[in-house]
């Protein structure tokens, strides 16, 4: 005759445990309802070897029961498992392959919890036997964060694209036309070329800057456009970012657009002709800012033989070399895996080195840097 569980969070189930002498020949509980549990929990040791069997029953008799689990136990073996119930009754049995009376503890306990809890330690050894929760991932995280749904992480993409060949033995920051270097704190300026990027003309009418002040603070502004040298009012370390936000009838930027140190045109930002965004290889980083980078895609070709140099400048301007790629005049493109970290203050950008004599002809290079922005402090 079955007996009848109370539906409760916990229960200890004393029909189907067993505290002293372990028989000759072994152990074997009552049918028990569980339609009200959805997890067993057994506890077990014994002085000889035994085998642990758990059967479930649809009817409530043990003529008509099927075994779920199993499990053979050493002597002197302490085991412990959660198991989740498959039938409206269960029972307990545990086996003497010696028929050698011994000693046991076997406690058996049924839950309406499912969560397993883990048994294992992150270096312990994972048996094909052990509990586990199935969890169905709905969402990328790496595709939440190009969706911007991460408050303190965001997706970054440092992409540049060379377009001149450096002067022989020199090296530009890809994009951006010179070298790279930590300007002065100083105000900004912005130079525009051409009079149709005009708040009233045909080309760009408004700019959006997004990158770092010299205070180590991020800044996103949006500027009028306007032909000449114009004073931004902010004292800019880094430009990440330049977009076109309003044009003319032209669609698109008449001429170049670029943000410069004001004392010395130290040249921070640049957009050509035709090209409503910046493509700069460079990335600075604000006070509370580290850059996880991942991988570099490198694409093109050059008549100018060079190299292609990922660079880490510390806040101080010191330069670490974390890559260098042979670029050459057959076209090429390969991922190589960075898998760094760059310090809160610093900047990374990829340069092309003109390791050739060669002073003019065609060059086309694209690089992506992989990374992601997150707080100095892990929020997850």
């Amino acid at each position: 005759m079955a007996s009848t569980l109370q539906p409760k969070t916990y229960v200890f189930l004393r029909s189907c445990s067993q505290n002293g002498t372990f028989d000759a020949l072994g152990f074997e509980s009552p049918v028990e309802y569980c339609a009200s549990y959805s997890t067993i929990s057994v506890a077990c040791k014994c002085s000889v070897s035994s085998v642990l069997n758990v059967f479930v029953s649809q009817d409530g008799t043990d003529t008509n029961r099927t075994l779920f689990y199993s499990q053979a136990l050493a002597a002197d073996e302490t085991f412990y498992k959660k198991i989740a119930v498959a039938g409206l009754f269960f029972q307990i049995e545990l086996t003497n392959p010696t028929a050698t009376e011994g000693r046991v503890i076997l406690n058996t306990a049924a839950y309406t919890m499912t969560q397993f809890a883990s048994s294992t330690f992150l270096n312990s050894p994972i048996s094909i036997n052990d509990n586990t929760n199935m969890v169905r991932v709905a969402n990328s995280f790496h595709m939440d964060l190009v969706r911007d749904l991460h408050a303190d992480f965001q997706k970054v993409n440092i992409q540049g694209v060379q377009k001149t060949i450096p002067t022989p033995g020199t090296e530009e920051t890809i994009g951006l036309g010179r070298n790279y270097t930590i300007p002065s704190n100083v105000v900004s300026n912005q130079v525009i070329a051409n009079a149709n990027d005009d708040p009233a003309g045909t080309g760009a009418r408004n700019i959006r800057y997004i990158g770092v002040l010299m205070d180590g603070t991020a800044f996103n502004s949006n500027f009028a456009t306007g032909a000449g040298t114009g004073n931004l009012g902010i004292n800019i370390k880094a430009v990440n970012r330049a977009i076109v936000s309003s044009t003319g009838t032209g669609l698109k930027n008449a001429g170049l657009m670029e943000v410069e140190e004001s004392t010395t045109g130290n040249v921070l930002c640049q957009v050509l002709a035709g090209e409503n965004s910046s493509h700069c290889a460079y990335f600075g980083l604000e006070d509370d800012k580290q850059l996880v980078i991942h991988d570099i895609n490198i694409a093109g070709r050059s008549d100018a033989s060079g190299i292609v140099k990922v660079i880490e400048i510390t806040s101080a301007g010191i330069e670490y070399t974390l890559g260098e790629f042979l670029i050459n005049t057959q076209y090429q493109q390969f991922t190589y895996t960075l898998d760094g970290l760059i310090s809160a203050g610093s900047f990374i950008k990829v340069n092309f080195e003109n390791t050739s004599a060669v002073a003019t002809g065609d060059i086309l290079i694209n690089v992506n840097v992989n990374a992601m922005k997150c707080p100095l402090i892990n929020s997850f």
